[in-house]
């Protein structure tokens, strides 16, 4: 699923017209954890994200689509086909 989160985390940046600091600091705001470069990493696939990072960061994509009167587009962990 290491790819899959990749994808459908870079598809977020692609939506949002977001790049990896904005990213970052929508994670951290939620209460991620991550440094800058973490979230580098995980979304160039250069890292793999575990459930819980891929969650997080998905869940700071789709924060903002709801707060834009959209659904969430981007995958939780348990949604990203295998």
């Amino acid at each position: 699923m290491h790819a899959n989160s990749a994808a459908a985390l870079r598809r977020g940046l692609h939506l949002t017209g977001w790049n990896t600091s904005d990213l970052w600091v929508a994670a951290v705001a939620i209460g991620g954890a991550f440094s800058h470069r973490d979230v580098g990493q995980i979304t160039s696939g250069e890292r793999r994200a575990t459930p819980a990072e891929h969650d997080i960061l998905a869940a700071a994509f789709n924060d903002y689509f709801v707060d834009h009167g959209e659904d969430h587009p981007i995958s939780y962990w348990s949604e990203l086909q295998p």
